[in-house]
């Protein structure tokens, strides 16, 4: 049996959610070359080319990129290469914010984030998650 145990007090949140037509994103970079550079980090073209499909891996983190900008403030556009989704060890999707985009995120007051990946053969949806702790406690989960 699973004991997972987190404590954090949270003072306010946003939640951003984004569908996309992989077929979209697979032709958007057929037809543009630098597409896929100008949406996506190096890291995130590496990891989604070794992908099996990598344009279900494409639609899906550009659909979470969508929902970053849908959960911060309303303004707040951040270059799309600043923001990363990539997976951890484990194969957890994280984002990761770079540039400017972590300064507009430290401004935005937002301190945690988190981040739901899918796909089915069509469309990839992406929820993310973002909060701010009043204060941020230890986090345990013994599995």
């Amino acid at each position: 049996m699973n004991n997972c145990e987190a404590t954090i007090s949270v003072d306010s949140m946003a939640v951003g959610c984004d569908i996309v037509e992989i077929s979209r994103i697979r032709e958007a970079a057929q037809r543009h070359p630098r597409f896929l550079r100008r949406v996506f980090s190096p890291a995130e073209i590496a990891e989604c080319e070794s992908r099996p499909n990598p344009w279900q891996s494409f639609a899906a983190r550009f659909a979470a990129k969508e929902a970053v900008i849908k959960a911060l403030p309303a303004g707040c556009s951040p270059a799309l290469t600043e923001m990363e989704v990539l997976r951890d060890p484990a194969g957890k999707p994280q984002l990761f914010f770079t540039g400017a985009a972590a300064g507009l995120v430290e401004k935005s007051g937002w301190n945690g984030w988190s981040v739901s990946l899918s796909h089915d053969r069509d469309h990839a949806i992406a929820t993310v998650i973002a909060w701010r702790t009043k204060r941020e406690e230890a986090m345990r989960c013994d599995l």
